[in-house]
């Protein structure tokens, strides 16, 4: 009989004209395929092999999952003939493949594609086993369970890791994380915990080396779990025990993800894996409401952003950037779902726009472009929550409408929050001369929108107060044309003295002075009366004329080139 085809046994192929065991003898591990005599591609036996292992490890693991829930549900004899025979069927399994592994290692080949099924396939059984009598059946307490649990994934992948065989680790992970669900019989904390063992114990099975799909597969299940356990938790108990396993598998998975990203910078995987865990938290977290929900999300967001710091900097990192965005975007989101969630009634904005000045702020002290590209989107998340304010002061019926208090705060930070980017985009090396630009212009546009709302809403807040909320808009609208106007003055001439970007300076200036002037003759002179709107043109007017004047000086001064 001959040996294992995919590892290289007797059987071989033999190319026409050669006899057997001459020069032309060819192995199917050598070769994906090789022409038949008559013409024909012939696959090769070694993945045949490989194919039919992991259809045999699917059907018995199907198999076992019948076994042991669908008997109960048709009345087939008792649950304890049912597990005796699921472990009896595993044991059987694990023995034989371990003995034909260590049969094929001592013969100095690799181990082959059936005992590694067999192992697989026995693991995978034994661990189903564990889960109905802790899970379906509740034979054992939750943490006995668990221990056991961890002590049949440590065996079964230990010799996934000994062999070092990926094939074993994703068939034994994924066999017991797809049928996991299926055995326990709903979804909740103790089903999350058992799926996040296997994502765990599956980490430790992929060795030193880098193992995308099982990284993936022992990622995947837990994170559906989470998924699944969060539109089911009913009750603060059930809630609060899934959330406690949601942030144990989380802190497992950044440290996972962190020891293998550093060990090979291209595990791209490990992200991904990271990825999935988040948003399955995230949706626990959500899931719970209220005060939890929200110490839930800063919780979070507190370990992914320090995570993420701490892996982009010495000593720890710094790591590929990858890892650091995933974690750092988690921790903004979950940041942002904080504030959403606990932010009293009308005060969301205003908590938006205080978290993008911290983002922003961390980014110009740490100098980190990826704390820049976070504190970014917050912003501008923030800005269009800010949007409302300025489009409430176009009328003096829609300002006494709107909440003028939180239309000036929100103005307040929301200039302080492109101030911020403009100098942060300034600080952080490597960023393109074309984003300072856009920061730039962004900072001058949001920043006078900004003073503008400011003014308009204290000055009409300052007439409600006398009854005369007529007379304080239109002050404060007269007001915001002549601080346009002055701001374009100061660019129209900072831009004589900073040859570097003058001709930005320049047209930013020109811009402004033109939309200042519109301001004045489409929405002043409607809107405003009596000695008010005469003071807007007057000041207007003036400045337009003192800077001409002193801008033609200031040109003539210049030396020649």
């Amino acid at each position: 009989m001959g040996a294992d085809p995919d590892r290289g046994g007797a059987a071989g192929w033999r190319r026409p004209g050669h006899p057997a065991g001459g020069p032309g003898r060819r192995h199917a591990r050598d070769v994906p395929g090789c022409v038949h005599p008559g013409g024909a591609l012939v696959p090769a036996r070694g993945a045949v092999t490989r194919v039919l292992a992991v259809a045999g490890a699917v059907v018995t693991l199907s198999g076992v999952a019948m076994l042991l829930v669908l008997a109960v549900r048709h009345g087939w004899f008792g649950p304890v003939a049912r597990v005796t025979a699921g472990a009896f069927l595993a044991a059987v399994l694990g023995g034989l493949g371990a003995r034909g592994g260590a049969r094929d290692r001592g013969l100095g080949s690799p181990v082959g594609s059936a005992p590694v099924a067999l192992v697989a396939t026995g693991a995978a059984a034994a661990y189903l086993d564990v889960v109905a009598v802790t899970a379906y059946y509740a034979w054992l307490p939750p943490a006995a369970g668990l221990a056991l649990c961890v002590a049949v994934a440590v065996g079964g992948l230990a010799l996934a890791r000994r062999w070092s065989s990926e094939l074993l680790a994703v068939l034994m992970v994924a066999g017991a994380g797809a049928l996991s669900p299926v055995v326990a019989g709903s979804a909740g904390w103790l089903l999350s915990a058992v799926l996040g063992v296997l994502a765990v114990v599956g980490w430790w099975a992929g060795g030193e080396r880098t193992v995308p799909l099982l990284t993936v597969t022992r990622s995947l299940p837990v994170s559906l779990s989470l998924l699944a356990g969060s539109g089911l938790a009913t009750g603060r108990a059930p809630g609060s025990a899934l959330l406690a396993v949601a942030v144990v598998v989380l802190l497992a998975t950044l440290v996972t993800s962190a020891l293998s990203v550093r060990r090979d910078g291209a595990d791209v995987a490990s992200s991904a894996a990271l990825a999935l865990v988040v948003v399955g938290t995230l949706a626990v977290d959500t899931a719970l409401g209220g005060t939890l929900a929200t110490v839930a999300h800063v919780g979070v967001a507190g370990v992914l952003l320090l995570g993420a710091t701490v892996l982009g900097r010495t000593p720890v990192g710094p790591v590929a950037a990858h890892l650091v965005v995933t974690a750092g975007v988690g921790g903004a989101v979950s940041a942002v779902l904080a504030v959403v969630s606990g932010a009293p009634d009308g005060f969301v904005g205003t908590s938006l726009l205080l978290l993008a000045l911290g983002h922003l702020a961390v980014a110009g002290v740490t100098r980190s472009r990826i704390s820049l590209g976070l504190g970014s989107g917050v912003a501008g998340l923030a800005l269009l929550t800010w949007l409302q304010h300025p489009f409430a002061v176009i009328s003096l019926g829609l300002a006494e409408r709107h909440d003028l208090a939180v239309a000036f705060v929100d103005s307040v930070l929301a200039a302080g929050v492109v101030a911020l980017a403009w100098w942060a985009t300034a600080s952080v090396r490597g960023v393109p001369a074309e984003v300072r630009t856009i920061a730039r212009v962004v900072a001058w546009v949001v920043g006078l929108a900004s003073t503008a709302t400011a003014l308009v809403s204290v000055g009409t807040l300052a007439g409600q107060r006398f009854d005369a909320p007529d007379l304080g808009f239109t002050a404060g609208h007269a007001v915001a044309t002549v601080i346009w106007m002055a701001a374009a003055a100061a660019l129209l001439l900072r831009s004589l003295d900073r040859p570097d970007d003058a001709d930005l300076t320049l047209r930013s200036g020109l811009l402004l002075s033109a939309v200042a002037v519109a301001k004045l003759f489409l929405f002043d002179l409607a809107a405003l009366d009596g000695v008010l709107r005469s003071v807007a043109f007057i000041a207007t007017g003036l400045l337009l004329l003192a800077t001409g004047s002193r801008y033609a000086r200031a040109w003539e001064r210049r030396p020649r080139t």
